[in-house]
């Protein structure tokens, strides 16, 4: 057990990937019985107060070990926090590494200085970056990355930045679910070859190809016809034929899209180490996804999954329609993905690594 109270803090009170890691940490402290608290800046509740991250910094209690997960200004919570605080920093994007950038994707000004000005309108991105790792190294913040990647770039951006690696963890269950079930559920046909595109924003996510979606989904049809795809996590409810374009959902929903589904086609521009693929995993559905960041890290291709080369937009499509052509392939690429995922990415063996993270704070 540990002296200090263990604080997360968080940009949003519950959305997002970081949020969801936060709180999944923090749950399972709570279980334990360490004193863990919840700081954010910003509700989903728009009556709610909006602070900056200098306030919900300062609010911050002493002598406590507060963990960053994300804040609209990180720089800023971190300079306004309490000298006797101990501080981790998960980096789930790439934003304290660059000038504001969440992904560098191919910017050649990444291993350099930030190009003045910046190619991607963030302002003053040079000084931004500057000031984002100075502050870092300056409240010798223990450094943690869910990917090998992420931390490679840490590296790259200032080799000064030493980054510990734990992976990313969501609660695991004990076994897959049942397809037939699920597709009864979602009303979905028992012999369809079913394709899930998922992510926040749906057909607006910029990193996830989402405005390429529907050509995608145009190649998998004229090889597979009788295959069904659904579009999950925008704001429209919509239907194109057998391409069905579906709002958020809440996480049991999903899972039953997961289970019910034969493929997850992710075609993501840049990663750390994303959640939906555990997701995906822990439901026995196998990914297609671009190998790129830490995705490499989570897919074994060939034993878990399949990742094709970046951006090449005709072998993704020839990948995840030859998988719903192949379904006892895709059932073994899943049951593949669940055992190994099970090892290496449930929340247990998250926060197992983080409590070694928080004791050798809380001696010090």
């Amino acid at each position: 057990m540990l002296a200090r109270t263990v604080i997360h803090h968080t940009a949003l009170k519950k959305s997002g990937g970081a949020t969801r890691v936060a709180l999944l940490i923090l749950n399972g402290l709570e279980e334990s019985g360490y004193t863990t608290l919840h700081s954010y800046e910003a509700s989903e509740n728009p009556l709610d107060p909006l602070i900056s991250a200098e306030e919900a910094a300062m609010k911050i209690p002493g002598n406590t070990v507060v963990h960053l997960h994300s804040s609209a200004d990180p720089a800023k919570f971190i300079s306004a926090l309490p000298e006797t605080v101990r501080l981790i920093v998960t980096l789930h994007d790439s934003q304290m590494i660059t000038g504001g950038c969440s992904h560098p994707l191919d910017c050649t000004h990444f291993k350099k200085k930030c190009l003045n000005p910046c190619p991607r309108g963030f302002a003053d991105s040079e000084e931004v970056r500057r000031t984002s790792i100075e502050t870092l190294l300056k409240r010798e913040a223990v450094l943690i990355s869910p990917s090998k990647w992420l931390a490679n770039q840490a590296k790259i951006a200032d080799p000064r930045l030493l980054v510990k690696i734990i992976p990313n963890g969501i609660p695991w269950p004990d076994s897959i679910g049942d397809k037939k079930i699920a597709r009864e559920k979602l009303r979905v046909p028992i012999a369809a070859k079913v394709v899930l595109f998922i992510a926040h924003g749906g057909v607006n996510a910029a990193y996830k190809s989402g405005s390429q979606w529907a050509a995608y989904w145009e190649g998998i049809k004229k090889k597979v016809p009788d295959a069904i795809g659904f579009a999950i996590g925008g704001s429209e409810n919509s239907r194109d034929g057998d391409f069905i374009t579906i709002p958020y959902v809440d996480r049991e929903t999903l899972g039953e899209f997961m289970t019910a589904a034969n493929v997850l086609a992710y075609p993501t521009l840049a990663d750390n180490h994303p959640l939906i693929i555990l997701e995906a995993m822990s439901k026995g559905l196998p990914s297609v996804s671009y190998a790129v960041g830490g995705v490499v890290e989570q897919i074994v291709s060939g034993t878990n999954g399949i990742l094709v080369t970046p951006y090449n937009k005709k072998d993704l499509v020839e990948n995840i329609s030859t998988l719903l052509l192949a379904p006892r392939v895709s059932k073994e690429l899943g049951v593949s993905a669940f055992q190994t995922g099970s090892k290496k990415f449930s929340q247990i063996r998250m926060l197992k690594d983080y409590k070694k993270v928080y004791s050798r704070l809380d001696l010090n």
